[in-house]
């Protein structure tokens, strides 16, 4: 039974950028490409792992390694994810896609991509006993979409009906206490102000400087 039946597909499958790996149904590591090797593979040689992570055969099972990367202080839900994979019905049947936090050992803490993917052969299109998880680096978009949700997050609107005084022009605030526009504005929004005076109120206030507005 062969997968990669072709030099070129051996070839594209060494050299690809993304982590790639394949596993069994008893989720052992059967192969991997070049990029996982000197990626995420290489965090295997700083574990120290007690036996019960390891399979009766010495093997160490991918979920296994999963929660080991992901442990003891994996988010809910990084764990999520682990018992969701754990949740996947062999022989593969279907895709399946998947994002996790993954705790290197210098403490910094990276998001990947799992894409899993059936490996079909010709006596069995629909199933497999094998599949290629491919990992993907999405960090970077991780820390974009989490500083986005923080901005979201400070942005301070007004909206409904505001009490006005119509006399002062002062505003009633939830502790229904009275605050000049200004206050109200610094306190409810992120607007700053500066001063300047309208020419209405020069002709009002000022009237021998009304001349230098023609």
């Amino acid at each position: 039974m062969s997968y990669l039946t072709t030099d070129l597909e051996k070839l594209s499958y060494q050299y690809m950028r993304h982590q790639l790996i394949i596993v069994d149904h008893h989720w052992t590591i059967r192969s991997c490409n070049n990029a996982w090797q000197q990626g995420l593979g290489q965090l295997h040689d700083y574990m120290h792992l007690p036996a019960y992570y390891y399979s009766a055969s010495g093997t160490l099972p991918y979920l296994n390694l999963l929660e080991a990367w992901t442990s003891p202080d994996r988010d809910h839900q990084s764990n999520k994810t682990i018992q969701r994979l754990k949740n996947i019905r062999t022989p593969f049947d279907s895709n399946h896609t998947y994002d996790i936090t993954i705790h290197l050992p210098n403490l910094k803490q990276r998001w990947f991509r799992l894409e899993l993917t059936p490996l079909p052969t010709t006596n069995s299109p629909c199933t497999s006993e094998l599949a290629l998880i491919a990992h993907t680096d999405v960090t970077e978009q991780k820390q974009a979409e989490q500083q986005l949700q923080q901005a979201l997050s400070e942005v301070r609107t007004l909206r409904g009906l505001l009490p006005i005084c119509a006399v002062c022009k002062q505003i009633k605030d939830e502790q229904d206490t009275w605050n000049p526009v200004e206050s109200y504005l610094k306190k409810h929004t992120h607007a700053e102000f500066t001063h300047d005076i309208c020419p209405d109120c020069i002709r009002r206030v000022y009237p021998q400087y009304s001349g230098i507005l023609g």
